[in-house]
């Protein structure tokens, strides 16, 4: 007997840059499980780049059901492809799950009048068991979708409209995570071994803690649930088939933090030993349990940084997103202990929360920067489902005004059938609310792109250390920067402006509106390599095309801020001039290869290099000048060469590189004396 075809996707827009780089997890997920169950019944083929699900579908017999992974960066995508399932091939049932799914009365309607007739059924919540009693459901009614709603079957965790009613089944059980077979040991992710996708695994699922603004926040998945004895056998079958960057996404929401973190940080740091993989691991690490965080990061070879979401340190903020549970003292605290232990750190922000202000977003900003985070993640507030502030009553509470934005990357012209069509993904942001005006928000993402392209990824390392060794505050000199920030040169003045008409320009009153300016104007956008995320693109054009002018504004205001304090003498003069053309040397045009770069210093680089730059002149000049070669090491050139194949040159693709790595300082070329 044939077994049931079902096709599960979870799809990544796919221009010049896929906007979701890592393997589909969740659909793998439900597939392992369902297998596990239905293996005799079933097969089940997996998809992420559209055109191979456009391909399978022409090519083959229709599946009876098509499932599709929901998220805010590809439920246009989905969507685009569910309406033309059902025209082509009406007898497939459709079937979205994930967390982009509003649970009020008003964004359940919404869901269902946006999707029409074109899906037939939304898993909500964990979606294993529910995908598997769903199945059932349809195949003891010969898979007709119809049948399933006439009889108003309440299928846990099963949300479908009839006529005018949303049937929404019971809150299932939360499944034991444990009993999920891992889809890599089943062969399910073989053919995303590719140079393009990395791994995504999970070992927790759920978090402990409340937060407002969060989809984990609900008291549905308070209840932390553990896997730990297949990690090994699933990272020995990962490790060797990697092809692409030595990348490792890991979905917990709070690594490190739980006893049964270090025997996976054991397994992942043997798979380090045997294969060299994983060299950069990207989790949210714990919120508390700050010691038994850094001494797992600490294990894994510098390829973790330590998080410390501060999200805000104003009290008023604090309590009105409901994380009064977790210590910003001892988020703090464990920032400091990371960073002595040479652990790299770096910390999240969110403009916008309610409570929040120009001041209180600069204080924030300043006691991140002060505590000593590496890198500093500034994110708007994205009014989310299935999240406590996304309520009418909350909305209203606090006077939110929001606007949508075009999710970046994600947007793109796919066909099916011989039919083209055009899918953009959107996301709501706020703007404004009773204690933020519009004015203020605008002011508060250029103070952010600001410590994005000073302060993230070490890039001034130099100035920073400089700061240090003269008891200057490097947070002050970066808010200098900011305040003159139109001051320094038309190259400088017009990356602001940009970034602000970025900001005003993708922006739209409503989902109607940006989705009419995207059909209008999808092939310039595609052809367009700078992309439309101005934070992004701002980075990229600040470090790619802008640096020698950054470079010589910032030593010059180093200069300044020191002879302020009347200790600028000669010495401390050919310092920092010595200085700055080191920085400028050792990051220029970083992904070319101008070869070996030989010149003179009279400071001592490897010295001050090692010191992290904290030297004053009097400990860092040479009794005479020298002669130094600056230049990658080959494991650099290595490196550089595969963000070149994952990232391209374009601003956009750029732009990603330095956001997503953390680490770019890493790649600076080095110092060594010439003989």
């Amino acid at each position: 007997m044939p077994r049931n075809t079902i096709y599960l996707a979870d799809l990544t827009h796919d221009g010049p840059i896929l906007s979701s780089n890592v393997f589909p997890l969740s659909i793998g997920l439900i597939s392992a499980y369902l297998l596990k169950n239905r293996r005799a019944d079933v097969s089940v083929e997996l998809f992420k780049y559209p055109k191979d699900l456009s391909h399978a579908l022409e090519t083959a017999p229709p599946p009876i059901i098509v499932g599709f992974a929901n998220y805010s960066w590809n439920f246009s995508l989905s969507l685009a492809y569910a309406r033309r399932i059902k025209k082509f091939w009406p007898s497939t049932t459709i079937v979205f799950g994930g967390p982009n799914y509003g649970l009020t009365p008003e964004e359940m309607n919404e869901f269902w009048q946006t999707c029409g007739d074109a899906v037939d059924f939304s898993v909500v919540k964990e979606g294993e068991e529910s995908f598997l009693r769903l199945y059932d459901a349809l195949a003891a009614r010969a898979f007709q979708a119809d049948r399933v709603k006439s009889a108003r079957l309440e299928i846990g965790n099963i949300h479908y409209p009839v006529d005018s009613e949303i049937i929404t089944g019971p809150d299932l059980p939360r499944i034991e995570i444990s009993s999920i077979p891992s889809p890599y040991t089943m062969g399910l992710m073989d053919k995303f071994f590719d140079h393009k996708l990395s791994p995504l695994v999970h070992t927790t699922r759920g978090c402990p803690f409340r937060c407002a603004f969060c989809t984990e926040g609900s008291s549905y998945f308070n209840l932390v649930k553990q896997r730990v004895d297949d990690f090994e056998e699933e990272m020995r079958y990962i490790s060797p088939r990697i092809k692409g960057p030595k990348d490792l996404f890991i979905s917990d929401a709070n690594f490190g933090m739980f006893k049964q973190d270090q025997t996976k940080a054991n397994v992942l740091a043997k798979c380090q030993s045997e294969f060299g993989y994983p060299k950069n691991i990207y989790v949210s690490t714990g919120k508390n349990q700050k010691e038994r965080v850094i001494k797992i990061i600490q294990s894994l070879n510098g390829a973790v940084s330590m998080a410390a979401s501060l999200q805000s340190t104003n009290e008023t903020v604090l309590q009105n997103v409901a994380r009064s549970n977790i210590s910003v003292e001892k988020l703090a605290a464990a920032g400091k202990m990371a960073s002595a232990s040479e652990a790299g750190t770096y910390s999240e922000i969110i403009l916008g929360l309610p409570g929040d202000s120009l001041d209180a977003h600069r204080q924030s900003l300043n006691d991140a920067v002060e505590l000593g985070f590496d890198n500093i993640r500034m994110y708007q507030f994205i009014l989310l489902p299935q999240t406590v502030l996304n309520t009418p009553e909350q909305r209203q509470k606090y006077d939110m005004k929001s606007l949508f934005r075009i999710v970046p990357r994600s947007f793109g012209k796919y066909t099916l059938a011989g039919e083209e069509f055009v899918a953009c993904e959107f996301e709501e942001i706020l703007v404004s609310h009773s204690t933020l005006s519009f004015e203020d928000y605008a002011k508060c993402r250029e103070m952010d792109l600001t410590i994005e392209i000073l302060h993230n990824g070490g890039i001034f390392n130099e100035v920073a250390g400089a700061c240090d060794a003269f008891g200057l505050s490097w947070f002050q000199l970066m808010m200098e920067f900011y305040e003159r920030r139109r001051e320094f040169g038309p190259a400088i003045a017009a990356m602001y402006d940009e970034f602000i008409d970025g900001m005003t320009k993708f922006t739209w009153p409503s989902k109607t509106a940006l989705a009419e300016y995207v059909e209008r104007n999808i092939d310039a956008m595609l052809s367009d390599e700078s992309g439309t995320n101005e934070m992004s693109k701002g980075k990229a054009t600040a470090f790619f095309l802008n640096f020698k002018e950054i470079n010589a504004a910032l030593f010059q205001l180093l200069e300044e801020a020191i002879c302020a304090t009347r200790r600028l003498d000669d010495d401390t003069r050919f310092f920092i001039k010595d200085l700055e053309r080191y920085s400028y040397l050792r990051k220029s045009e970083l992904f070319s290869n101008p070869g070996q770069i030989v010149e003179s210093f009279s400071i001592d680089l490897p010295e001050i290099e090692r010191q992290k730059f904290r030297v004053p002149p009097g400990q860092a000049m040479l009794s005479e000048r020298r002669l130094f070669s600056i230049s990658h090491d080959a494991e650099q050139a290595d490196r550089i060469g595969e963000f070149r194949d994952t990232y391209s040159h374009s601003i956009d693709g750029l732009g990603r590189l330095l956001m997503r790595y953390p680490y770019i300082n890493r790649l600076f070329r080095r110092p060594e004396p010439v003989a």
